[in-house]
């Protein structure tokens, strides 16, 4: 804001420069001159951003750049330093974090494939290894498998049962005949941006769903059946319907394909 309020000689330059002059001219950033009062103890706010700007490393950056704050985040993000995901190389990890911070996911399911992918979900072998419980088995009498995160969304007979009653969904809406284990963890899946945009938000909604009904199995002694496990999943990827119709208007049926949700649910 300073340095575009410096592109022009308005009163609120005026009365800001002599705050904020002595901080900004270092970077040539504005031009302040020799006739004109200028604070050389700069208030701390001011101080806080030359910090900023050192650490960072954006001293070099022109003003042109600094007109445009995209612009300028578009640097910082290139000095970040992105983090590996096992088992995937570096193009893949860069497409898993990107899965990751989706703006159009729930907070809700950010966190939860956030936590997948560090490893970080609180599952019977994630707290057995902290001495929190002393038996990482799965909680369904009818499994029985260690709990891990690969178990709970992947081996369990429960999530296979749920992905099964889903095929019908996931083949119409993506033409994906089976899923892969890196489209439900990490959605690399080699589709089109809409197909796979709409297959990330499915397989959450799949794992949102299965964490809800193992904690609720843990925790209530309260146990969710398949059919009603499948209805949640529908009814929580109907609201990125719901989304996309404000959004698109009469084109979010050409994605969705509402009007053949009947016929897969009840086939």
């Amino acid at each position: 804001m300073c340095v575009n309020l410096s592109k022009k000689e308005s009163l609120t330059w005026v009365c800001g420069e002599i705050c904020w002059g002595s901080v900004l001219r270092r970077y040539g950033l504005c031009t302040v001159g020799l006739r004109k009062p200028v604070c050389f103890e700069a208030p701390w706010f001011y101080v806080r951003a030359g910090r900023c700007i050192r650490r960072n490393g954006l001293e070099s950056v022109s003003p042109e750049f600094w007109y445009e704050s995209k612009r300028v985040l578009s640097l910082l993000d290139a000095k970040e330093e992105m983090e590996g995901v096992d088992g995937l190389t570096f193009d893949e990890s860069k497409i898993v974090w990107k899965n990751v911070c989706n703006k159009e996911l729930t907070n809700r399911q950010k966190d939860l494939a956030w936590m997948c992918v560090k490893s970080c979900l609180p599952t019977r072998v994630f707290q057995r290894r902290r001495s929190f419980i002393n038996n990482d088995k799965c909680p369904r009498e009818t499994c029985g498998g260690t709990e891990h995160i690969p178990h709970i969304f992947w081996e369990c007979g429960y999530a296979k049962e749920v992905k099964s009653c889903l095929k019908n969904l996931i083949k119409g809406l993506t033409d994906i005949e089976c899923l892969k284990y890196e489209m439900v963890m990490f959605g690399l899946c080699g589709l089109n941006h809409d197909k796979a945009r709409v297959l990330w938000f499915l397989v959450n909604c799949v794992k949102e769903t299965l964490w809800d009904s193992r904690n609720l199995y843990v925790f209530k002694k309260c146990e969710i059946n398949v059919n009603d496990c499948t209805g949640l999943v529908w009814a929580r990827l109907f609201l990125y319907v719901i989304s996309d119709k404000r959004k698109l208007g009469y084109d979010a049926e050409g994605i969705w394909k509402t009007k053949k949700w009947k016929s897969w649910f009840l086939s």
